[in-house]
């Protein structure tokens, strides 16, 4: 019911710390992001995992203190619509729940076209952007883009809520009676 109105000088991504996330990939791409628009944030949340050592690579990108780590938020809501961009930097993904959460609240997705998930979800070019897997100066660019491009962004938000109604209970339970 609520979208984000994508003025926010934030950045969301939601998982828990580990390799197939991909954060690391996340931090290496904020740095150019960062040395571009130093008053935006990153805002990373997620189960925390001291052995992944993601404060310690923000740390020593120099990047630490434009991004912060938060536990699970119970109302992730709220900071979907707080934000105005999400990335998924992920290694592979099954389904990616998390963009269906963000782009419901009208934030546009930058992904990398892992194996799995983000290419059936995102329209590349037109909610969101598909990158190459695991390609951080693409990445970057595509965040960076969205930065500067306000108007783009708020494009993309708006075509981003209409491209995920197609998840609504009423259009796909109708499919699950037919598949059973």
């Amino acid at each position: 019911e609520k979208s984000s109105t994508l003025l926010e000088k934030k950045v969301i991504a939601v998982g828990k710390q580990s390799y197939q996330k991909g954060f690391d990939l996340l931090l290496k791409s904020w740095v150019e992001v960062n040395a571009k628009f130093p008053n935006w944030k990153l805002e990373v949340y997620g189960k925390k995992d001291k052995s992944i050592g993601l404060e310690k690579l923000a740390s020593d990108l120099k990047i630490e203190n434009s991004i912060n780590f938060y536990q699970p938020e119970k109302d992730i809501l709220t900071k979907y619509l707080q934000s105005s961009i999400y990335v998924l930097s992920s290694r592979f993904e099954g389904f990616g729940m998390v963009l269906i959460e963000a782009m419901a609240c009208g934030v546009p997705c930058v992904s990398f076209d892992c194996p799995c998930g983000p290419k059936d979800i995102i329209s590349n070019n037109k909610d969101g952007f598909l990158v190459e897997a695991e390609n951080i100066n693409q990445l970057a660019n595509k965040i960076i883009l969205l930065i500067e491009d306000e108007e783009k962004r708020i494009e993309m938000g708006k075509n981003a809520r209409e491209n995920v109604k197609r998840y609504l209970p009423e259009n796909i339970i109708q499919k699950w009676e037919n598949l059973f």
